[in-house]
């Protein structure tokens, strides 16, 4: 059976189970996949149907989504996460089973907010498992896959739809009855997923309950800034999506382009480790000034495979900052709190897509223009954002790179001064030898004075024999003249 590196040593994780995740990871995107082909002929279908319930039904999912993604965060830091998935994806393909049975419009509106709820839950959950079944470089590709193989599938998905609700609008509803497959690996599943039981136990085995602080898990600095900006690229990219339909007026045209726009964050997800490599600690850097590149390329020139090439430069590197981002907050974070990290990171997409048409609409009404009349005034002003966004993400390098450079180098004098006074302290070979040979000489210069002195206080010659020596001398002559005698007698 076909295994999966997992990046945990010679470890391997089973085909079915990684398959199992990319499910899981797709569920949390599909909400609102099935309406958009039927969108034009919501009146037809539910006659009466005003444009404030079309609104509702399209952008419902979305918000309902956003508070339900902290809310399956803060749940998956506390109970069973292997269940919690199976009973959201329950209910999730319950929900996709009643569309085909839908009656009016408040139904269908209802029940897209529903699994829009779903979809929040599953959402941190999806990333965090990633975590769980990889490791290292292996993680990183898995996040970068996962975000690649998303796009090629909703790519699918939209093609797809368009073809099924030709032939009836409920068929569209079939994509969602896609979270009903996990249900059967629920089982397997669980035993490679680390559950907030199982790690606070680790972490304190003595204890019985033990309450963490959210702020003492995560790296709180690293979490704001990578949500901070990745809202804001979120944002600028949603424009594309938003205001081509209004730029190019042939449908297929704005199809192309819209289409273009999957196929650049998929291509940057199967190449992302080695974008990565290539890029080191400079993601945010050179992702902001790409987006720029690209909004300029779809801002100064009106050809289509001009603005096509500006839309894949921006959304090539717009798919390398979030799995890469996803990466790096799976390491600043404890498992324990990596749930309601990875959500509050996840948020940051259904907030900038939802917010998008407000912020720039009201940022062209400021200039008294209008996104609709003039819709390239919507790409200007995203170019705008992307370069003031540039020069501040620049000067914060820039001033990282200083404070990063100055601690070290603090770090390093204590080091330097104490090498130096142990230098200085530490004598030489040469310092011994010379201070040896001065000392003998010392020694030597007291003995004789001392023996000269000695000398002439008895009126002796000082180079004549001492007593002493004689003495000593006539003994050996004495023993050596009885050995012989013995000898002799022998």
């Amino acid at each position: 059976m076909l295994r999966i590196k997992s990046g945990y040593g010679s470890n391997t994780l089973p085909f079915w189970a990684v398959l199992n995740l990319y499910i899981i990871f797709i569920c949390t995107s599909i909400p609102g996949l099935a309406i958009s082909p039927i969108m034009g002929d919501l009146t037809k279908i539910f006659p009466g149907t005003t444009a404030l319930e079309s609104q509702l039904l399209e952008v419902g999912p979305n918000f309902a989504a956003i508070p339900f993604v902290f809310l399956g965060g803060w749940i998956g830091t506390r109970f069973n996460n292997n269940k919690l998935t199976f009973w959201t994806c329950l209910f999730y393909g319950v929900c996709g089973v009643l569309f085909f049975f839908v009656p009016n419009m408040l139904t269908l509106i209802i029940l897209s907010f529903l699994i829009g709820i779903a979809a929040g839950i599953l959402s941190p959950l999806s990333t965090a498992f990633i975590a769980d079944l990889f490791n290292g470089e292996k993680r990183s590709a898995q996040y970068g896959y996962t975000s690649a193989t998303l796009n090629l599938v909703l790519m699918g998905c939209v093609i797809a739809t368009g073809y099924l609700a030709k032939i009836s609008w409920r068929l569209p509803f079939m994509i969602y009855l896609l979270p009903l497959v996990p249900l059967f690996f629920a089982k397997g599943f669980g035993k490679y997923i680390k559950e907030p039981a199982q790690l606070r136990k680790a972490a304190n085995p003595d204890q019985k309950k033990v309450h963490y602080k959210f702020s003492e898990q995560v790296n709180i600095g690293m979490l704001v800034r990578y949500c901070g900006f990745y809202f804001f690229i979120t944002l600028v990219i949603a424009a594309i999506s938003l205001y081509i339909p209004f730029r190019y007026s042939n449908s297929s045209t704005a199809g192309d382009l819209t289409s273009i726009l999957f196929f650049g964050i998929m291509a940057s997800g199967y190449t992302l480790n080695w974008c990565l490599r290539i890029l080191k600690n400079k993601v945010a850097v050179v992702v902001i000034l790409c987006i720029a590149a690209g909004f300029a390329l779809m801002t100064f020139w009106n050809s289509v495979i001009i603005v096509g090439l500006g839309i894949l430069l921006a959304t090539y590197f717009y798919g390398i900052a979030q799995p890469a981002y996803y990466n790096r907050l799976s390491i600043a974070s404890s498992r324990i709190a990596l749930t309601l990290t990875l959500a509050w990171f996840a948020s940051m997409d259904s907030i900038g897509n939802v917010v998008a048409p407000f912020i720039i609409d009201g940022i062209a009404k400021v200039f008294h223009s209008s996104t609709q009349t003039h819709p390239i005034v919507a790409f200007r002003i995203c170019l705008y954002m992307c370069v003031i966004m540039a020069v501040a993400v620049i000067i914060y390098k820039i001033y990282r790179d200083i404070r990063n450079h100055d601690h070290k180098n603090e770090e390093s004098k204590p080091e330097e001064v104490h090498a130096a006074l142990a230098t200085a302290a530490a004598p030489t070979v040469t310092d011994v030898k010379a201070e040896a040979t001065s000392a003998t000489e010392a020694v030597k210069t007291d003995v004789s004075a001392h023996v000269e002195e000695t000398a002439k206080s008895v009126g002796r010659d000082p180079s004549a024999p001492t007593d002493t020596a004689k003495s000593a001398t006539d003994g050996s002559t004495e023993t050596t003249d009885k050995k012989e005698s013995r000898d002799s007698s022998k």
